[in-house]
């Protein structure tokens, strides 16, 4: 009996394509004033209330008010590719929204409290369901929401700690052809969700009135979700049984991450920025599959990523031109966390991304509002098949770019 060329893998995620966010399937997009520095001091630079997502101990540098964002993902990628197929597809373009939004309050002098909704992981990966790739990967999704209760605690004059406690929503839907030497037999459709819960710990350090340093840690995420596997097509006796398999279940672990962010003011009108984010994707995305009793009577084994740990380092800077209006400036460097073109799939073509970004903020009276603007560039990826040809991969080349527009907006009480 020949085996059945189905993916197992959950290659994407919530929002937008693979290329177009930090690296994996890992996001930064839930603040506008960081979107306009490349997220260069996240947590620490004070000008909104997304201390509650990066940095919990940076609640203390605002009191009360809320803030709502909206940013708007144009994702658009090129593909060249040989396979034994028919079908073609030379891109893949589409935009994303990415909301998030933020409330807090300070207690007293040294305590405060908020909370927020926004998304820390999500990708898409959208093929024509006629595409050479569609065999392999036709639709991935992957959403991720993170609902943040947080608190910070203000020491004293130089250092202040901060918590968070995160109920964390995670939702996958993937699709694919169904092949068999070469002929389509049907379509694999995956949708799967759950719940886990998390959090952060975080510290900040101010040496002076115009410095100040925060570190941050979020731990891996368990993840289990469980859900449908629908089989459409034909069937085949004893080897090709369509229907609803209600036994579907994946395990999505979230990495772990650190984040160093810098804020540094050395002349009345002018800071600097800076961050570096370490994730260890190592631990928790080596190899990935999602199951039922379908693909286990197939024998498909795990799809072998062997993702390794990456880094993010970004700088910004901020103009304070008067009272009202502040601008900002920001460049990234974001590493991919996949080792190599054999461990690269359709699913998710990740590749190491330059950001330059601008931004600029608007404030009068207790009202504030954010503009930011981002774009992203992604350096070519290649994708093999020397792993990949039991699920019918082709060889293909991307190339990709992202741009990002952001607009936010904050009222103090």
């Amino acid at each position: 009996m020949k085996r059945l060329f189905l993916t197992t893998a959950l290659g994407a995620a919530c929002l937008w394509s693979a290329q177009a966010h930090a690296s994996g399937y890992q996001l930064n997009e839930y603040s506008i004033t960081n979107l306009g520095r490349s997220f260069a001091g996240a947590g620490v630079v004070g000008d909104d209330y997304s201390a509650i997502a990066y940095n919990p101990a940076g609640m203390t540098l605002k009191k009360n008010g809320m803030q709502a964002s909206f940013t708007m993902a144009e994702v658009a990628s090129e593909m060249k590719g040989r396979g034994a197929s028919s079908g073609k597809q030379t891109e893949m373009d589409f935009g994303v929204p990415l909301p998030a939004a933020y409330a807090q309050y300070q207690v007293n002098d040294k305590w405060f409290v908020g909370g927020g909704i926004y998304a820390p992981y999500g990708l898409a990966t959208r093929y024509k369901k006629d595409s050479y790739i569609a065999d392999s990967a036709r639709e991935s999704t992957l959403e991720v929401i993170d609902y943040n209760l947080s608190t910070a605690y203000k020491l004293n004059s130089k250092w202040s700690v901060g918590a968070s406690f995160v109920a964390r929503y995670i939702y996958g839907h993937m699709t694919n052809n169904i092949v068999v030497g070469g002929m389509h037999l049907g379509e694999s459709d995956f949708e799967l969700d759950g719940w886990t819960y998390t959090g952060t710990l975080g510290i900040m350090y101010e040496p002076s009135e115009n410095t100040r340093i925060g570190l941050s840690y979020k731990p891996k995420s368990i993840q289990r979700v469980k859900g449908d596997h629908t089989v459409t097509g034909n069937p085949i006796p004893g080897m090709f049984a369509p229907g609803v398999y209600s036994d579907g279940k994946a395990s999505p672990d979230l990495p772990e991450t650190t984040l160093l962010s810098v804020y540094h003011k050395p002349f009345d009108k002018v800071a600097f920025t800076g961050s570096a984010r370490f994730t260890r994707w190592g631990d928790s995305f080596e190899d990935f599959s999602m199951t039922s009793s379908f693909t286990k009577a197939q024998g498909l084994p795990p799809v072998d990523y062997s993702w390794q740990d990456s880094w993010t380092f970004s700088l910004g800077t901020e103009y304070y031109v008067n009272d009202n209006l502040t601008l900002r400036l920001g460049t990234a460097w974001d590493q991919s966390p996949t080792p190599d073109n054999q461990h690269r799939t359709h699913r998710i073509p990740d590749s190491d991304r330059i950001w330059l970004s601008a931004g600029l903020s608007w404030r009068q009276d207790n009202m504030q509002f954010d503009l930011g603007y981002a774009h992203l560039f992604m350096k070519q990826s290649y994708i093999r098949d020397s792993v990949n040809t039991r699920y019918n991969d082709h060889d293909t080349k991307y190339r990709a770019y992202s741009n990002m527009f952001g607009l936010g907006f904050q009222y103090d009480f």
